[in-house]
């Protein structure tokens, strides 16, 4: 699967964040972190990923095999927080629009 998602935000305030560009690796079965990361044209197999909520790219990239997602910190508060949104929607009537 090819994978792109830009997700590197604009300065704010004049201000850009840090992050580090990989360029042209190969991950295989290891731990990829992406907060704070750029990746281009890298290729990730059977790949841990580990996110905690911060800005990250993929431009160009090839994911295969069956990779894992990894959220942390406020990435998993924000999974957490979205699931009981989810499962009280589930629970209300549909508007009969």
């Amino acid at each position: 699967m090819r994978l792109t998602v830009e997700c590197v935000d604009l300065p704010e305030n004049g201000h850009q964040p840090e992050f580090s560009m990989i360029e042209g690796k190969m991950f295989g079965r290891e731990r990829a972190h992406i907060d704070n990361h750029q990746y281009k044209n890298c290729r990730f197999e059977c790949t841990t990923f580990v996110y905690s909520g911060g800005p990250f790219g993929f431009l160009d990239c090839e994911l295969d095999g069956d990779p894992y997602l990894c959220m942390t910190g406020s990435a998993r508060r924000t999974m957490k927080l979205h699931k009981q949104f989810a499962e009280h929607m589930k629970t209300r009537p549909q508007p009969l629009c």
